[in-house]
């Protein structure tokens, strides 16, 4: 990536070209010319009339992106109509005919208005995968857009897409003739699926994706930012509790594919300051805002809860639940389920099963997770033993809980981390071998957090493409999940695919817009390997202002001045580095990465330093 970077959106991405050029051309030049410059017509304004953009259309193909897939496969549709319409006269053997092939996907876009990435990639081969005058999709564009548009969709399996680690479930598209009815396929769903309170939460949700215009929608996906909830119950001390019922709330709405959700760090900075939603929707930059409260007494449960529309400063929904022991599990899951039909997002049976797992009958075990969350956030010795004696109370009242044993799980990797038990190796161990019973277990709640926490292990041990892998599933199972997102910009760095690595950190940043040093650290040295040495520095100074004596931030800080030319000043950064870290090497950097060009880069840069 250039010093000009890029942005990482969510686009749909058609991909064309033409089938035969080749012998088209052979067979009649004049002839072929002709054919496709009517056929660049047709895409242009079919691509233009769907609120999509021609990205290019180098010889005989064409790349175009759309705010939404719906829009991609309309225009598709209407490409291929016209086309074949318009060849009507021409012989058979001399038509010229598109194959078509659309995906929903991340893209990064630079200033000129290029795109690439994975999305690119996976849309070409897609195209590859059709027949002339034919369209395929990918089973996210699929499942986006099968219920709203004139067409039938046919299941042509998974296909392996080259650099792609995951197999894509690939479908053919037909013109489906009559427009299928949008709503009694939802109602008969819903029937399935939620009480008469989700029902009126649904009818909410068809209102607001009326009110909602294509032209207003940033992305295909809602925005929310779920604010702490406020602790009502009398005592400070309980913070915990109404703290962990905001997170789980987060992170069973993060596992619908049609909500991007605020992480809980993210909004924690918010907490008891009272911020009217319409600047919260600025800073956070999103369009929903869910606020509640949580009163606990005499074993008693009462939570009410709102969702406000924060652009237009309207209330959308608004509800009071009450409880007792273990239905504060049975209230969560109706929260998040009238959020979701508020929003108008589609449940299937999958996400279904996945966000609403029942964890526990014991209240008590849930309480005693939820002390231990709040004490890791600690990052303190102290607190870290406390919080693994919680745990082991928690296991007596509930041994197959899964979210105790991924809570200790994380317990033990802070412990190797921060150097607070004499066996790190170990530690390790335990960690992964207690990720690995939740990922046996059927509770897929904890299948996201043993994933990331999977990943944070693997990295810290170099097991990079491991990494990767295990990052990839959390985010398959959560997209809002931020921790999971840092962890595949990591693995991203140190695999060599850097420019992904800067798109998949600036993605997580969307989602945790102020993480950890260390997350936010790696990425100061993806932007300097990938030349980017301005935003590194940048990044650095600002990270420094407030971990002044990070040894990493200042050498990547004195490496980007003295690759900027500004030697004087990068020597200054350079005593910085030895006045933290006397026994500086630069024979210990970049070992982590696999290409050994970019450790070279990194240390010649601290050498220009003077280090």
């Amino acid at each position: 990536m250039s010093d000009t970077g890029g942005r990482r959106r969510l686009e749909a991405i058609l991909a064309a070209d033409a089938a035969g050029y080749s012998r088209l051309m052979t067979a009649d030049e004049d002839a072929t010319v002709a054919a496709l410059d009517a056929a660049r017509n047709v895409f242009k304004l079919r691509i233009e009339g769907n609120q999509g953009r021609v990205i290019d259309m180098a010889g005989d193909s064409v790349l175009a992106v759309f705010e939404t897939a719906i829009g991609a496969v309309s225009a598709a549709l209407a490409i291929q109509k016209e086309l074949e319409s318009a060849a009507d006269t021409t012989p058979e053997d001399r038509r010229m005919r598109f194959r078509i092939g659309v995906h929903l996907g991340d893209v990064i876009e630079k200033a000129d208005g290029t795109i690439y990435g994975d999305g690119v990639n996976i849309a070409a081969r897609l195209q590859t995968l059709a027949e002339p005058g034919g369209i395929t999709v990918s089973g996210m564009v699929q499942e986006t857009v099968r219920d709203r548009i004139a067409a039938s969709f046919e299941d042509q399996g998974e296909h392996t897409v080259k650099n792609i680690a995951r197999p894509v479930r690939v479908f053919r598209v037909a013109d489906g003739g009559t427009k299928k009815g949008v709503q009694p396929g939802r109602w008969r769903t819903w029937r399935v699926l939620a009480s008469a309170a989700l029902l009126l939460a649904l009818a909410i949700g068809v209102w607001v994706a009326i009110e909602r215009k294509p032209s207003q929608a940033p992305s295909a996906r809602a925005s929310i930012a779920v604010m702490p909830f406020a602790n009502q119950s009398g005592d400070a001390k309980r913070d915990y509790f109404s703290d962990g019922i905001t997170e789980d709330i987060i992170n069973a709405l993060g596992r619908f594919s049609g909500v991007m959700v605020i992480s809980h760090n993210a909004v924690q900075a918010y907490k008891g300051r009272p911020i009217a939603p319409g600047q919260l929707s600025r800073e956070l930059g999103v369009r929903y805002i869910a606020q509640g409260s949580v009163r606990q007494a005499d074993g008693k449960l009462r939570v009410v809860v709102e969702l406000s529309d924060a652009q237009k400063g309207t209330q959308l929904w608004s509800e009071r639940y009450e409880g007792t022991g273990a239905e504060v599990f049975e209230i969560q899951d109706r929260i998040v389920k009238n959020i979701v039909g508020a929003l108008a997002v589609k449940l299937t049976r999958i996400e279904q099963q996945r966000a609403f797992s029942k964890p526990t009958e014991s209240l008590e075990a849930y309480d005693l997770v939820l002390q231990a969350r709040s004490l890791l956030e600690r990052t303190e010795r102290g607190a870290n033993r406390e919080a693994r004696a919680l745990l082991a109370r928690a296991q007596k009242l509930s041994p197959e809980y899964a979210e105790i044993l991924i809570t200790l799980a994380d317990a033990e990797m802070q412990r190797a981390l921060y150097g607070w038990v004499e066996d790190v190796e170990e530690a390790m161990r335990r960690a992964e071998a207690l990720c690995k019973r939740v990922l046996a277990s059927s509770d897929q709640h904890a299948h996201t957090r043993a994933h990331a926490v999977m990943a944070a292990i693997y990295s810290n041990q170099n097991r990079f493409e491991e990494a990767l892998s295990h990052s990839e599933r959390a985010i398959e199972l959560n997209a809002s999940d931020s921790r999971a997102l840092y962890r595949r910009g990591m693995a991203l760095l140190y695999v060599g695919r850097i420019d992904e690595s800067i798109a998949a950190y600036e993605l997580a940043k969307r989602f945790e817009p102020q993480p950890g040093v260390g997350d936010a650290n790696s990425l100061t040295v993806a932007y300097y390997v990938a030349g980017r040495f301005r935003e590194a520095l940048a990044l650095a100074d600002t990270l420094l202002t407030s971990a002044p004596h990070h040894v990493s931030l200042n050498a990547i800080r004195a490496a980007s001045l003295a690759q900027l030319g500004e030697i004087d000043e990068a020597r200054r950064a350079a005593d910085q580095v030895r006045r933290y870290s006397p026994l500086f090497q630069v024979e210990n950097w970049g070992t982590r990465f696999t290409n050994p060009e970019y450790t070279a880069k990194v240390r010649e840069g601290l050498r220009k330093a003077g280090l």
